[in-house]
């Protein structure tokens, strides 16, 4: 096959080209450039495809670094970028309307201060100024010279092997600092974005002003223990019929609190028909058919292929292919299947094996040794080539062709339910899905959003159903059986919820009924080491009802209430020493509870306490304001989003 694939390169690359091409097309991949619409608009600033674009590549290429990447990875990668262009253009329409800017002093300090930064960026320009040295030379001699002369115009403090911060320092007052690149985009970062940032930050936090009495207070929950006995029931333990609470409470409830219950975004509700991606006996004997080859071109004396290179060319296990096939761990230790390691102990050291079936696929193992241990037993070290069975582009097809008549059926006037019926296919509901969710039961399917939100400005018509989507599971058609837009209110979308808060209530009001019905029980309670010589009840004879002694504060864990439950400290401050307290529904059943004791900290130690506290919710409060801030400025711009016309997801 290399062979083959040697003689014919030119046309290989031609028709590789030409399917990429082709491909791209077909994926929406290629932007409609013909169409003069931004990807974005943003308070009227337009984004262009080409800035969009420039972002998306420098990310793969930095982060990614050659990773394939799959469809929905790019999806999200683009709907991140996305949001990114609008918080910038946003923020910088904030900093010129309030005056923010950097001054001179600001950006010397911010580049003094972070000094890290600045020398790790220097060192990735240095290296690729050296080599461009490296691939301009015209011999080795001259590109000693050029790269001698080029280190010793650096910076002392960059090539010392002990960091200087005063020469640092000193270099930063020359003009010599920002002829680098990156020291003009670090300034222009710190110019633009970070330091505006930071004064937007101060003047949000300006109207934060945590008072001694909150801390007072936070520090009292948190640090005043109570010594207590808490006698509690499960709600699990008295819960309900679904039946106690039908349609019409839910409606009740929700037309009740009708303003809590607003869609916040788009929502479709879908009907869809989904055939399963599965390989079949012709597709599983193809891939055997193409391992046989590859091991046969192994085995073939006269062959110049290789073992490792043809893994890191073919083999389908990212995790050894670029090693050369090599596993990290031997066989005969148990950490391969059974079908692998009775193949891979078989072979003598350099052997390779025909096409070894497991449910992973198909692997050629090759041996590269054996040892046995003290006890006798054998592993070996071992490389494989895995070539994964899967659904072929035919079988593919055949599916997508069955589908492809729903949407026939459908412009021939039959129904959606009638066309999948006459299919004996199933018609299943979805759960409400917004822009950038997935069908749960299906995950990402490429088109969906495209189908379900289609952009205004195209001009053909989507129609009632989907084309035909498809992932590694599933081959989909869909058509929305109700859609709602943000703002709108429908008790259908809460349904579920509404009615799991109704029962998880009457669970609550059950539990706390029966416990008040064994309250006086478990006042009669007494530990069973109490010197209390009147105790006249045992824990096992209060049926359901569970009794422990605990020390914890009020954010503390306790039994029935769990951690930190806001009710607990209005329990205990109002609770007299000594004595049960009423009844309490909680989220977890229902509790009473009798404070023996309460330890509360020093003077000193409260006081310092309070201080540290008033100081940091200082600090959380002006980060959660500002976080508050950008998010509802970023829910208020206008923003229209073109990337529909330029990708289909």
């Amino acid at each position: 096959m290399l062979t083959w694939i040697n003689e014919k390169a030119k046309w290989v690359i031609v028709i590789f080209a030409a399917g990429i091409v082709v491909g791209l097309l077909a994926m929406d991949r290629v932007p409609k450039t013909n169409q003069s619409y931004p990807v974005a608009i943003v308070n009227d600033h337009k984004v262009s495809y080409g800035e969009f674009d420039t972002r998306i590549k420098k990310i793969v290429q930095n982060q990614y670094q050659g990773q394939h990447l799959e469809d929905e990875q790019y999806a999200q990668l683009r709907s991140e970028v996305f949001r990114s262009f609008v918080r910038q253009v946003m923020m910088e329409g904030i900093y010129e309307d309030a005056d923010l800017r950097a001054s001179v002093a600001e950006l010397k300090s911010e580049f003094k201060r972070n000094p890290d930064v600045v020398r790790s960026r220097l060192v990735q320009e240095a290296q690729g100024r050296l080599y461009a040295i490296q691939q301009q030379a015209t011999s080795q001699e001259d590109l000693m010279q050029r790269s001698q002369a080029y280190i010793a115009s650096l910076p002392k403090f960059l090539v010392d092997t002990t960091f200087n911060k005063a020469e640092f320092d000193a270099w930063l007052e020359t003009p010599q600092a920002f002829q680098w690149g990156v020291m003009l985009q670090l300034e222009e970062d710190l110019k633009n974005a970070t330091i505006p940032s930071r004064q937007l930050q101060v003047l949000v936090g300006a109207s934060v002003h945590p008072t001694s009495l909150e801390s007072k207070w936070n520090v009292d929950r948190r640090m005043t223990d109570y010594d207590m006995d808490v006698a509690y029931v499960n709600a699990s333990d008295f819960a309900v019929e679904e039946a106690a609470v039908d349609s019409a409470m839910v409606k009740g409830y929700f037309n009740a609190h009708v303003d809590s219950f607003f869609v916040e975004k788009d929502e479709v509700l879908f009907d869809y028909v989904k055939l399963p991606v599965a390989a079949t006996d012709a597709d599983d004997e193809r891939i055997r058919e193409y391992a046989m080859t590859l091991y046969y071109q192994l085995s073939d004396t006269s062959s110049t292929a290789n073992f490792e290179d043809m893994a890191r060319i073919s083999s389908e296990d990212p995790g050894s292919a670029e090693n050369g096939g090599m596993l990290t761990q031997e066989a005969g230790h148990g950490a391969f299947v059974e079908e692998f390691e009775k193949a891979a102990l078989a072979l003598d050291s350099g052997a390779i094996s025909e096409p070894v079936k497991t449910r992973f696929g198909y692997h050629i193992i090759k041996s590269f040794g054996k040892s046995t241990d003290s006890t006798g037993a054998v592993s070996a070290k071992v490389g494989h080539i895995l070539l994964v069975v899967n659904a072929s582009s035919e079988t593919v097809d055949s599916l997508e062709n069955v589908l492809s008549g729903i949407k026939t059926d459908m412009a021939a006037g039959k129904s959606f339910e009638e066309a999948a019926q006459a299919r004996n296919l199933a018609v299943e509901r979805s759960e409400w899905v917004g822009p950038g969710d997935n069908i749960a039961a299906l995950g990402y399917l490429k088109g969906l959003a495209s189908f379900a939100w289609p952009n205004e400005n195209l001009s053909e018509d989507v129609g009632d159903v989907s084309p035909v989507l498809k992932n590694n599971q599933w081959v989909v058609v869909a058509t929305k059986a109700k859609e709602l837009k943000a703002g709108e209110r429908d008790v259908s979308v809460y349904y579920d919820t509404i009615k799991k808060n109704l029962l998880k209530k009457k669970n609550a009001a059950a539990a706390a009924a029966y416990l008040t019905s064994m309250a006086d029980k478990v006042k009669a309670w007494a530990p069973a080491d109490s010197a209390d010589s009147t105790a006249a009840v045992a824990p096992a004879e209060i049926e359901k009802v569970k009794i422990e002694s605990k020390s914890a504060s009020a954010e503390g864990f306790i039994p029935g209430f769990g951690y930190a439950n806001p009710n607990v400290a209005k329990v205990l401050n109002g609770q007299k020493e000594g004595e049960w307290g009423p009844v309490v529904e909680t989220d977890n059943g229902a509790v009473m509870v009798k404070v023996k004791s309460k330890k509360v900290v020093d003077q000193a130690t409260l006081e310092t306490a309070i201080k540290d506290d008033k100081d940091n919710a200082f600090r959380f409060t002006t980060a959660t304001a500002f976080s508050q801030y950008v998010g509802d400025l970023e829910k208020a711009t206008p923003v229209v989003n073109n990337l529909d016309l330029f990708y289909k997801d």
